[in-house]
Formats: structure tokens, sequence, C-alpha cells
């Protein structure tokens, strides 16, 4: 039995010393767009002529910057539609506790305009981070129908 043991304890310690490695290997993930990798592309293209190369080069970072523009302005919709869902909370709560002074009769009635209240602020919330999400997708969606023109252009030149 101890045998047995032992072994499995040699093979956790060895699995346990080869795991790091293979974890360390991963590659990074890409941080914000900048574009860097589409330049590095257009720029070791052989199929570009110089101009185009210069036309592309803009695209890449026009789109980049277009991109990263859309995907901050969705973050910071998505931080106020926390704050906003986070006040009605704290104002349902702070009626809740203003309720518990009131007779029963009145207690219920505040506390269902309370959650009336809370509920309504949660569809706000929604209603305007789908607007947001939705401006974000057609601002991404048009730069990439610009950066395709302008590829097509590139390649034209």
């Amino acid at each position: 039995m101890r045998k047995y043991l032992l072994g499995l304890v040699a093979i956790v310690a060895m699995t346990a010393v080869a795991v790091p490695s293979a974890v360390t290997a991963k590659p990074v993930k890409a941080g914000k767009p900048t574009g860097e990798r589409c330049v590095k592309r257009v720029q070791a293209s052989t199929k570009l002529s110089e101009a185009g190369k210069a036309i592309a080069t803009t695209a890449c970072t026009d789109r980049a910057a277009a991109v990263a523009d859309a995907r901050s302005t969705h973050r910071a919709a998505k931080k106020a539609a926390r704050a906003a869902k986070k006040a009605a909370r704290a104002t349902f709560r702070e009626a809740v506790k203003a309720a518990v002074a009131l007779p029963p009769g009145e207690r219920e009635a505040a506390i269902t305009q309370a959650r009336t209240t809370r509920k309504a602020a949660f569809k706000a919330a929604r209603t305007t981070l789908r607007a947001a999400r939705k401006a974000s997708h057609a601002k991404v969606k048009s730069a990439n129908q610009a950066f395709r023109a302008a590829m097509k252009q590139a390649r034209a030149a």
C-alpha cells in the first residue's frame, strides 16, 4: 500500500513540475486593438504597391481607432448601467427600511411602489445599454466596411 502511495506522490510531483512550464508557454492575449498586426501584414505583403501599402496602413490604423472608440463607449455605457442599477437597489433598500415604520396596509403599498420604481430604473438601464451596444456594433460594422473598401482601393493602386 505504501509503495502505491509513494508512486502516486511521485507522479503528482512530476506532473506539478511539468504543468507550470506548459502554462507559461501560452501566447499572450492581444490587448487593445492598435492595428499593429494589420500594419505588419500590409508591410510584408508583396502584392501591394507602395501607394497601396500607404492606403492600407491608414485603413488599418483608422479601423483600429474606430473599434477602440466603440469598445470604450460601450464599456462606459456598461459602467453607467451598473451604477444606475446599484443606485436603484440602494433606493429600494432605503424605501423598504422606511416602510417598516408604516402600518401594515401602507407598508405593502410603499414596498410595491418601491419595487415598481426599481423595475422601471432597471428597465431604463437595460434600454440605454441595449442602445449603446447597438451603436457600438454599428460603429464597428461601418469601420469594417470602410476598411474593406480601402483595402480594395489599395489592391487597385
